[in-house]
């Protein structure tokens, strides 16, 4: 497997790893589980970034700030097309490991400009694509690649997903991504001036296929079930209306309030919140907003849509979505108050609800469920102990992935180190059950079960290759925000998140419809915050029209998790190897 190229574009983006920036002296005790991975996984990863298109790291790191160059120099090497009247289509990049092609029509050909003004951009980039699928046959028949389905989208797939750019070459030579514009189905039939003007593609373009397996206009089935999701605005339990019942698919809204201007959300695992460099139309904002568009009638309005809380795309569960800026404006004070209050106050300030979560009556609260692996079963008790109090790390924010959490904070030092603190709340997946085995070498035995059905079935026995004996599920409660601060304070305890695979937790495969990504058990369970109320008269905090804070309150709460099935399979028939 490790020989085999991956260029497989269902498989949800890996964040880039510099396993040689985490040494041993970066960590404290609980990271040796880092430090002790295994070479194959070393190896994985790290065919994994050199054959996977990465563009959703390289919109986010200084990697893609290109030193300024001759124009000249842009078309070095270049694979030149006659498509007909001496109109001659240049292309490079053809054969590069990130999958992003620049075309142009060369505006040095013999054609006469009219000519050149009768190529529209749509049918430059369907000989981009024509040619690039030459590249795959030819790496498909002699090197015996395999290739996804849907790995490389048509000309207007591309379009549709926002995997193509237009470039001002003059300014992109000198290193200014200004004048970039991503292109739209809108723009297929558009002509540019050809003598200065570029495409960029991104031909293997990043996919997030879970963001079609559920439906963006309907509400949750859980909130239909008992015990599965609840819904508490006001102290009234939330009404679904008939219309939002959902009907093949899972639904995601779990409430909306189109007065107030907010709905929450139940975010599947494995897409971004926000668009990415090669992908703009399968993340959160994107489906939404297309649902939001499509109620309004008016496919030129643009509804306005913002999310207060962001979350990494591999986590799951409870999301806020601002559909008025006055919302927005209120939820992100809501935030940093809740942030605030939980740095000053201990949990015996607190009140505890009705799902035993710690309510400090102030600010917007959220509670994370993880499942993380138990390398040494020592660590059970030792964690039973943390419950309900305050763990401090502090972590190099600039650090490569993974980063760098310690114990204490260094008192010399160049790096910029951030405070991260949190709670844990709860352990174990009921009162009788804490922690389920995943270690076996017999395939017939409920613990291989368990560890095939949380990491996949493509390894033997993934529970030893990734050093784990035991799984355990927690509530934990941030009271700092920092970049990939639950997963790395977890794993700095010694218990990273199952499928967090950079922090040492493995890689937990998801496969349906033809369509593969990768999954982190790590759930936002609990939402909570004030009830808003419009202004009407003004007062000293808000003004006429604004949104102010009331007593009442907010609550949403997930039940179950992905993994939660599983766990109940494995304690109804595997009771004797479980942990009480």
């Amino acid at each position: 497997q490790n020989n085999k190229p991956n260029i497989m574009a269902g498989r949800y983006r890996k964040p880039s790893i510099d396993l040689s920036a985490t040494t041993s002296s970066s960590l404290n005790k609980g990271n040796n589980g880092n430090r002790n991975r295994s070479n194959s996984y070393r190896d994985r990863s790290n065919s994994y970034q050199r054959d996977r298109s990465n563009s959703y790291q390289r919109d986010r790191s200084n990697s893609y700030v290109r030193k300024p160059q001759s124009k000249s120099n842009l078309w070095k090497g270049s694979l030149n097309k006659d498509i007909g009247n001496s109109i001659i289509v240049q292309m490079v990049g053809m054969e590069s490991s990130s999958h992003t092609v620049y075309a142009r029509v060369d505006p040095s050909c013999n054609a006469t400009p009219e000519s050149l003004s009768t190529v529209p951009i749509g049918k430059v980039i369907e000989i981009m694509v024509d040619e690039e699928w030459r590249h795959v046959a030819k790496a498909i028949l002699e090197k015996g690649v395999h290739v996804e389905p849907d790995s490389y989208p048509s000309a207007a797939e591309l379009l549709k997903l926002g995997a193509v750019w237009l470039l001002n070459e003059t300014a992109y030579a000198a290193g200014d991504h200004a004048h970039a514009r991503r292109l739209s189905p809108k723009d297929e039939n558009d002509t540019p001036d050809w003598k200065d003007m570029t495409l960029r593609v991104h031909v293997h373009p990043d996919r997030f296929f879970v963001a079609h397996e559920v439906d963006w206009t309907k509400y949750c089935k859980g909130l239909l079930l008992d015990n599965c999701t609840s819904a508490v605005v006001g102290g009234k339990k939330a009404h679904v209306p008939v219309m939002g019942f959902p009907d093949k698919k899972d639904g995601v809204i779990v409430y909306e309030d189109k007065n107030i201007g907010f709905a929450v959300l139940n975010k599947p695992g494995g897409m971004p919140c926000h668009s990415t460099l090669s992908n703009h139309a399968e993340d959160v904002v994107s489906m939404f907003s297309a649902t939001l568009k499509e109620r309004s009638g008016d496919e030129l309005k643009h509804p306005f849509l913002s999310l207060p809380i962001r979350v990494e795309p591999e986590m799951h569960g409870l999301i806020l979505a601002a559909t008025k800026k006055e919302f927005c404006a209120y939820a992100t004070k809501q935030l940093e108050s809740g942030n605030t209050a939980s740095n000053h106050h201990s949990s015996e300030n607190g009140s505890e609800n009705s799902n035993g979560l710690t309510n400090n009556n102030t600010g917007l609260t959220k509670t994370y469920r993880c499942l993380v692996c138990i390398k040494d079963p020592d660590d059970i008790d030792r964690i039973e102990k943390m419950v309900n109090r305050t763990i401090e790390h502090y972590v190099d924010v600039k650090s490569a992935t993974p980063k760098k959490f310690v114990r204490n904070k260094p008192k010399t030092s160049n790096h910029e180190w951030a405070q991260c603190l949190l709670k844990i709340t709860s352990v174990g997946q009921s009162n009788n059950f804490r922690a389920a085995c995943v270690s076996s070498k017999y395939s017939d035995s409920n613990d291989f079960s368990l560890a095939h059905r949380l990491w996949g079935p493509n390894i033997q026995h993934p529970a030893e290759e990734w050093g784990v004996q035991y799984v355990m599920q927690i509530d934990v409660q941030l009271m700092t925000k920092s970049p990939h601060q639950i997963r790395g304070q977890l794993a700095a305890l010694g218990i990273p998140i199952v499928g967090d695979g950079p922090y040492g937790g493995g890689v937990c495969e998801m496969r349906m419809h033809r369509h593969m990504w990768m999954r982190m058990a790590v759930q936002i369970c609990h939402l909570e915050f004030s009830l808003p109320k419009w202004e009407e008269e003004g007062t000293e905090e808000t003004k006429k029209g604004e949104l102010a804070t009331t007593q009442e309150k907010c609550v949403f709460h997930l039940n179950t998790a992905w993994w939660s099935d599983y766990l109940i399979d494995y304690e109804h028939s595997a009771m004797p190897n479980a942990i009480h």
